[in-house]
C-alpha cells in the first residue's frame, strides 16, 4: 500500500479502509500498488482457479480487477457506486500472468464521477479497455 501515501489524510485513510473491507480483495490476492482519487492501479496473478473453460484468465477476474481499482478511485473522497460500465476485452490473460488494472479519473462533478479503466498483461499488451461512471451516494441510505 505504499502507493496510498501519497494520498491526502482522509484520501488515505479512505482508501485504506476500503481496502480493508473488500472481500474480493483478499479473495484475489490483489495488490494495490498506487490509490488515490485521481489514479488507481491493482494486479493480481491468474491462479488456476481463475481460468475459464478454455483456460485462460476467466473474464469475471479481468472486470474483478477493473472493478477494484474503479471502486478506490470513485470512494477515495466520498461514498460512491457505479451505474454504468462498458468495458471491451480484447485478449485475456495466462495462468501465473501478472494482470494490471488501471484506473483514471476523467470527471468529477457533484452528480457524475466518470473513469477510464486500461488491463493489461504483464507484457504490457492491452487486455481490456473500458469506462465507467458513478455517483455518490449516502451510503447509510443505500444500506437500508
Amino acid at each position: 500500500m505504499a502507493g496510498i501515501d501519497g494520498a491526502a489524510g482522509n484520501e488515505a485513510a479512505r482508501i485504506r479502509q476500503m481496502i480493508e473491507s473488500d472481500r474480493f480483495i483478499k479473495l484475489f490476492g490483489i495488490e494495490v500498488e498506487e490509490a488515490s482519487a485521481d489514479f488507481t492501479r491493482v494486479s493480481a496473478v491468474v491462479k488456476e482457479e481463475f481460468l475459464n473453460g478454455h483456460l485462460v484468465a476467466h473474464g469475471g477476474f479481468i472486470f474483478s480487477l477493473a472493478d477494484v481499482a474503479f471502486a478506490l478511485t470513485v470512494n477515495a473522497q466520498t461514498d460512491a457506486v457505479a451505474v454504468q460500465w462498458s468495458l471491451s476485452q480484447f485478449r485475456s490473460g495466462a495462468r501465473d500472468d501478472r494482470v494490471t488494472a488501471e484506473c483514471r479519473l476523467l470527471h468529477s462533478g457533484r452528480r457524475l464521477r466518470v473513469v477510464e479503466l486500461l488491463v493489461s498483461n504483464s507484457e504490457g499488451k492491452m487486455i481490456a479497455k473500458g469506462q465507467a461512471t458513478a455517483i455518490p451516494v449516502d451510503i447509510q441510505q443505500l444500506r437500508k
